[in-house]
């Protein structure tokens, strides 16, 4: 989020961007208002309602991002001598080695469950509330967040207690199955998107809307099989359908790509369906260009501080990208430069990114190898205005390119709702901007693995890609070190042993201890 959003949002919003500086998230909030001071404006439901959010721009220092990111294809963190081992957190991801007691599965539980807790402390604290409008919609924005939250922990945990209730004094919740979950999600999502904002604005950026549920929808039924066992292919197509049918969105131009993801993007930018707002100064927690950057590149791009040279890519996910596909342009390799165009020099070092210098999981320390070992990526461009570790870039969720593959993807699946010509054109959508329009790239056929392979390089770092190799079957497949596993484990990460050591009623996920 940018100094010129915040100065250009109405006040429905200001209180909530006031509310994401303040290190306590509630208490204060909630002793605002009694019984005969229930909120009523629009400003006022911002202000009780501003918690929910902050917790949503926490899944970055809490590892959520990191958990659906670490074990796949498109990230490696490889330890660079004495740098980024970190006791062996990574590579254990990476080699699908996790255990119950990982921080990352207890940091990214405690993320999502104390983001629920928040949800239903709201819900409670307005029951009484007197009935209006705004108050509908309200509580039908807190549901759909708290749905989102709960799909987050059902994508990574499966079977995990539903809680909707309020009460510190109240027992260990019980555990409910992954299919269950499901239900419970759909239901929600369901009961309460008709209640939703259909408006797409300044006002609306960075809540649910109408729009925003039926992607989430989308989503949740086009991994129905892996969750509940079942299809629903026709759902898929069907709120894909709600939001193009919204006109509310567009694609962006080949020429305008990496704008949705710029330090300025923002509720201009008519793809982004759902985004974190986040800023430097009022919403803190991107670090994402931080994991990225070699220490050199903050002469590439004017910043204050260099990155912590860590996160980089596979070889063969670079490769899978066509050298004249404008969405390579996000990975760095090779030749860097400064900023005037010349060539970088660190440390006496010339700064040349190897993407394929990978001996060993451990590349070393070297200054002239293991540290410049792979490609980086900078979709997320890094933000000169950026303080400290915090950037301005608002983080996409949900974007209107993805309306389209899934429904492509759910038409070759079965849904007989759409046709095998829609499925081809929603793709070259796609596929199309992403070669500038050029005919000779286009799908005149299309499958599965086209489908998979095209939804790699276009949302690349937006959390689906664990997601997408579970549900296409790959995620067993051998990575660079990392051979075939097939482990049981695959599907789901391990309950964490701090939730089952405060909650007896949750028993393990299959294959943990």
């Amino acid at each position: 989020m940018k100094n010129i959003f915040i100065k250009g949002l109405s006040t429905f919003m200001v209180p909530l961007l006031m509310l994401t500086s303040c290190t306590k998230l509630d208490e204060d909030v909630y002793s605002v208002y009694t019984d005969k001071n229930f909120p009523s404006t629009p400003e006022q439901y911002a202000v009780l309602t501003g918690p929910i959010y902050v917790a949503a721009q926490k899944f970055f220092d809490n590892n959520y991002f990191d958990l659906q990111s670490t074990g796949t294809d498109e990230v490696l963190i490889p330890a660079r001598g004495g740098d980024w081992f970190d006791g062996g957190k990574w590579k254990v991801m990476h080699y699908h080695e996790w255990t119950a007691s990982h921080e990352l599965m207890k940091n990214s539980w405690n993320w999502g469950f104390g983001a629920i807790a928040t949800c239903n402390r709201i819900l409670k604290s307005l029951e009484s509330a007197p009935e209006s409008p705004e108050k509908e919609r309200t509580f039908a924005e807190i549901k759909i967040m708290r749905a989102w939250y709960y799909y987050s922990m059902l994508d990574a945990f499966g079977n995990i207690p539903i809680v909707t209730t309020f009460d510190d004094k109240a027992e260990a919740p019980s555990q409910s199955s992954r299919a269950e979950v499901f239900e419970f999600v759909v239901g929600e999502i369901e009961a309460n998107v008709d209640l939703l904002s259909e408006d797409v604005n300044a006002t609306t950026y960075g809540r649910p809307t109408k729009w925003m549920a039926h992607t989430l929808l989308a989503k949740i039924y086009l991994n129905a099989e892996v969750y509940a066992g079942k299809t629903y292919w026709n759902k898929v197509v069907e709120h894909s359908d709600a939001v193009i049918g919204s006109n509310a969105y567009t694609l962006s131009s080949s020429a305008n790509y990496f704008d949705m993801f710029s330090p300025t993007n923002g509720p201009a930018n008519k793809e982004i369906i759902w985004a974190i707002p986040f800023d430097a100064q009022k919403a803190t927690g991107n670090w994402l260009f931080k994991k990225m950057l070699h220490s050199a590149h903050r002469y590439t791009f004017g910043l204050q501080a260099g990155g912590w040279n860590g996160w980089c890519t596979q070889p063969a996910f670079l490769d899978s990208y066509d050298d004249d596909d404008i969405r390579k342009k996000q990975w760095l390799y090779g030749q860097q430069y400064n900023e005037d165009g010349t060539p970088l020099v660190f440390n006496g070092v010339n700064i040349v990114l190897d993407p394929y210098y990978f001996p060993a999981y451990d590349v070393g320390g070297a200054d002239n190898l293991g540290k410049l070992a792979g490609a980086r990526n900078i979709k997320y461009a890094p933000d000169k205005n950026a303080l400290g570790n915090n950037a301005n870039n608002d983080v996409v969720i949900y974007r209107y390119s993805d309306i389209y593959m899934m429904r492509a993807e759910a038409i070759l699946r079965g849904a007989t709702n759409g046709t095998m010509a829609e499925a081809i054109s929603n793709v070259n959508l796609i596929r199309g901007r992403a070669f500038n329009d050029d005919p000779s790239k286009l799908y005149t056929t299309l499958t599965l693995k086209d489908i998979y392979d095209e939804r790699g390089r276009e949302f690349s770092l937006e959390m689906t890609r664990r997601t997408d190799m579970i549900r296409f079957g790959t995620f067993a497949d051998p990575q660079l070190f990392k051979g075939k596993t097939d482990f049981i484990t695959e599907k789901l990460f391990p309950i964490p042993s701090t939730a089952r050591a405060s909650n007896p009623n949750l028993d393990q996920n299959p294959g943990y201890n």
